[in-house]
């Protein structure tokens, strides 16, 4: 069967058109260390910032009858019980015991944790014994959460 001469030149215009396009397109280059382990190609490919959340701070009196745990489970806090410790740590300069909190006092509250702060203090807070009544703060803390 014979072809005509317009599909020969559409078929001769598309070879063109796509050889053209591979040769215009980006090169991907090997940027691997010759002879490095195949695990530390893939961490320096891996070693992009990460983009902190910005912390942000707010005041909190502390009413009669609070508690580190209930103030961190307000809404407006964290919303979380179990996120305590941030307080805790934050407010080190005033604070003792976890347990025992004065009315009058003014923490600060740090939102905007990330990720892994948040999973590290709710480990804190789950790793925390059951609350015995004490009367002078305890030294040492039960754990540490610093």
């Amino acid at each position: 069967m014979k072809k005509s001469g317009k599909s020969g030149v559409f078929i001769t215009l598309g070879a063109a058109v796509l050889l053209v396009c591979g040769c215009a397109s980006p090169k991907i280059q090997n940027t691997a260390v010759p002879n490095a382990p195949e695990d530390t190609q893939v961490a320096k490919a891996m070693d992009t910032p990460t983009v902190q959340p910005t912390p942000v701070v707010q005041k909190y009196t502390v009413k009669s009858g609070d508690t580190l745990w209930a103030i961190s489970n307000q809404v407006g806090i964290y919303s979380d019980s179990f996120q305590w410790p941030e307080i805790f740590k934050t407010d080190r300069d005033q604070i003792q015991d976890p347990d025992e909190i004065t009315p009058g006092q003014v923490l600060t509250i740090t939102q905007g944790l990330s990720e892994q702060q948040v999973t590290q203090v709710r480990k804190l807070a789950s790793e925390t014994p059951a609350f015995v009544s004490h009367v002078e703060p305890r030294s040492p803390l039960p754990i540490d959460y610093f």
